[in-house]
């Protein structure tokens, strides 16, 4: 073998390794914290930051519990705009849905996720706000209060396509997974979408409007509505449904479907049969890393449970109201209140970090590569923010 011919297997091997992280980023269970090459941007591209919504970054290797006090604001939006979603990144870019001008305008932004600085805008001129965004391949899906699912091009906002359906009040966060956009609609249906296209798939109809959004794992969608259903992900055939749980937000995680509802639920994902049951009532999405599930409760508490048996583990009681879904990444746990950011072990339940504001950190924050992005909503239309915080501000 030559040098030259040498030197261009290097190359390829090269390449193909970093496509491999790439690939692997949304896709491994949250376990320990694995350290991704200084050169990679670690993507948080849905909701909950992957497809099954666990809420759990396993490549943050920066923001620890040792130094997470020491957060301080890098840089934040202007100070007119309200934030109604949480944000995704992809290769260094924040995407974020927000309201803009006093209530005027519902947009989708993209910011240099280290400096703030805007790229682009999408407004599709009226208040109807969007949903969280997701991104994959080039394209960052919202759906929008006026019934569309929307797809931007993510180098400069451009609308590719949309999707029409009916008007609702909560708009439909998708889910992106091989290809195929999922989320459901308050008409009653669940729907399967090219990604490339926006043609339909397939629909399928549940008994009530769905919960935030889908989650997929393993070929299955998973929805809540007035039950929980599980869906084939390539026909939308049922597999199974469990009719005691009214589902809202769901997360999928080590073999179990958990199902922040009156209670929270932690059903089999191959079956629909109940594992366990915490009787916690859940006000978002919870976050399942390292053996463990952490759910922010309707009565403002935020709980640690085994993930394999439900048992307690720490359960923090904050002086404070409307706790955010939390997620969680290397050891910290992240939850936004009426009033505060806050960060907390882990593995204790010991309080680390706040950011104050009193607008609120409605939407659960986005953790990657040494930055939390959280946004606040806007109670006085005046002084809302999208906040970027990094060590030390640096």
């Amino acid at each position: 073998m030559t040098i030259k011919n040498t030197l261009y297997l290097g190359l390829i091997l090269l390449i193909a390794s970093f496509v491999t992280v790439q690939l692997s980023v949304a896709q491994v269970p949250c376990g320990p914290t694995i350290i991704p090459s200084p050169t990679l941007f670690v993507n948080w591209p849905q909701f909950q930051y992957d497809t099954a919504h666990t809420g759990c970054n396993p490549y943050e290797s920066i923001l620890k519990p040792s130094n997470v006090g020491t957060l301080a604001p890098k840089w934040s939006n202007r100070e007119d705009e309200a934030s109604y979603s949480s944000a995704v990144l992809a290769d260094g870019i924040v995407y974020v849905s927000l309201v803009c001008c006093h209530l005027a305008d519902a947009l989708v932004q993209a910011f240099n996720g280290r400096t703030g600085e805007m790229i682009w805008q999408y407004d599709k001129g009226s208040i109807a706000p969007f949903s969280s965004p997701a991104i994959a391949n080039g394209i960052v899906y919202a759906g929008s209060v006026d019934g569309n699912l929307y797809a931007l091009n993510s180098k400069t906002g451009a609308l590719i396509w949309k999707y029409a359906t009916v008007y609702t009040p909560i708009p439909p966060t998708p889910t992106v997974a091989d290809g195929v956009v999922y989320f459901g609609s308050q008409d009653s249906n669940v729907y399967a979408l090219n990604a490339a296209t926006g043609a339909l798939i397939w629909k399928y109809a549940i008994g009530g409007p769905p919960g935030p959004a889908p989650a997929v794992a393993n070929g299955v969608v998973y929805v809540g509505s007035d039950q929980v259903y599980a869906l084939n992900a390539g026909t939308g055939a049922l597999i199974w449904q469990y009719p005691k749980a009214t589902g809202l937000a769901l997360s999928v995680a080590g073999g179990k479907v958990y199902v922040a509802s009156d209670q929270l639920y932690a059903l089999n994902a191959s079956t629909g049969a109940l594992v366990w049951n915490y009787p916690a009532k859940g006000a978002g999405s919870v976050a399942v890393g390292t053996g463990k599930v952490f759910l922010a409760a309707s009565d403002n508490n935020t709980y640690a449970l085994n993930a394999a048996t439900g048992a307690l583990i720490w359960q923090y009681q904050p002086q404070d109201t409307a706790p955010s879904s939390p997620v969680i990444a290397n050891g910290v746990v992240y939850v936004g209140y009426q009033a505060q950011l806050r960060a907390l072990d882990s593995g204790t339940g010991a309080f680390l970090w706040s950011a104050t504001d009193s607008q609120g950190f409605w939407s659960s924050a986005t953790v990657a590569n040494g930055m939390v992005y959280a946004g606040i909503d806007a109670l006085d239309q005046q002084t809302a923010r999208f906040y970027a915080f990094s060590l030390n501000g640096q």
